[in-house]
């Protein structure tokens, strides 16, 4: 049976995955009209559109695949064509507005969006509620805390690193939002919430994305087997218990199933007394390619605010 044709008007979207002629995984993206090749390390399955992996205009090589551009000591390197756009975009309809999120290839592989976490976005821009204040750790590209500033929250976004807060202001701007009442802070997350229970600031929910490891501005270092359940813990202290929430955990961590940041997360906010206004769910951050398959690529726990009664 012949694969089904691109679906093009998917973007940005997972195209296709599988390993290539060398055994190594790979994942085809489409962002923004532009097919991306990059590493796919956890999947061996077949690649399925043959056709489309030749000459993408934007690849990444790691360095142990073979000749690349990379720097010496470097982990690999982008290939990227001359008509890649500047700015390179995606648009993301989240219902109230649509975010224009920025593709910026980085030494490291990454692009700067994570398609996986898209429908995470949506389900904050509808359930946060039109009032309050949401906590946004591990900001990135700052597309979690547009999702919840579009519904009418202030946000106060929390990154380590001076070059991501940029890229998300520069998000904000783009996508017509940066007159959104949103605080933007360099800071190493634990500092920031730890700081905040000392002095009894609250606020009315919470979504974060911790890294696998990290490290913040002063060095502090962050492993999240580790230090996750100390920082949802100090988490819990500055949850207003009378505000409806929501709270959005994430991670692409191994070992860190659905099950284990559910259960971790409930233990924190039991140990803080922290009631559960709402039902409290897990899951798995995943994408669907071209030919209807799914790669599962993180998880998600989560609480959305209980309605209100009329």
């Amino acid at each position: 049976m012949n694969p089904p044709p691109p679906d093009t008007a998917r973007d940005p979207a997972l195209v296709d995955f599988g390993i290539d002629a060398a055994g190594q995984g790979r994942r085809l993206e489409r962002l923004g009209g532009i097919l991306v090749d990059r590493p796919l390390p956890q999947t061996q399955e077949r690649r399925r559109l043959a056709a489309l992996w030749k000459d993408p205009p934007a690849v990444y090589r790691i360095a142990s695949e073979g000749p690349s551009a990379a720097p010496e000591g470097s982990r690999g390197a982008w290939q990227l064509a001359d008509a890649i756009p500047n700015p390179w975009q995606v648009a993301v309809p989240l219902g109230r507005a649509t975010l224009a999120l920025e593709v910026h290839p980085s030494p490291s592989g990454q692009v700067g969006i994570f398609i996986e976490q898209i429908e995470q976005w949506r389900w904050l821009a509808a359930v946060v509620p039109p009032a309050g204040t949401i906590l946004s750790l591990f900001g990135h590209s700052g597309a979690a805390t547009l999702a919840a500033a579009t519904a009418g929250a202030a946000v106060v976004h929390v990154d380590a690193s001076r070059q991501a807060i940029a890229l998300a202001r520069r998000n904000a701007a783009a996508s017509g939002l940066a007159h959104l009442p949103v605080s933007w802070v360099c800071e190493d997350a634990a500092t920031f919430v730890a700081r905040a229970a000392r002095r009894g600031r609250r606020f009315s929910g919470v979504v974060l994305d911790p890294p696998s490891w990290g490290h913040g501005p002063k060095g502090q270092s962050f492993a999240i087997d580790r230090d996750l359940p100390g920082l949802l813990a100090d988490i819990a202290l500055v949850l207003d218990a009378n505000a409806p929430g929501p709270i959005l955990a994430t991670c692409h961590s191994p070992g860190w199933h659905p099950g284990r940041l559910r259960d971790t997360l409930s233990r924190a906010l039991a140990a803080a007394e922290h009631p559960l206004h709402g039902r409290l769910e897990s899951g798995l951050l995943a994408c669907t390619d071209d030919s209807g398959r799914t790669l599962e690529l993180g998880t998600f726990a989560r609480l959305a605010p209980e309605p209100r009664s009329a």
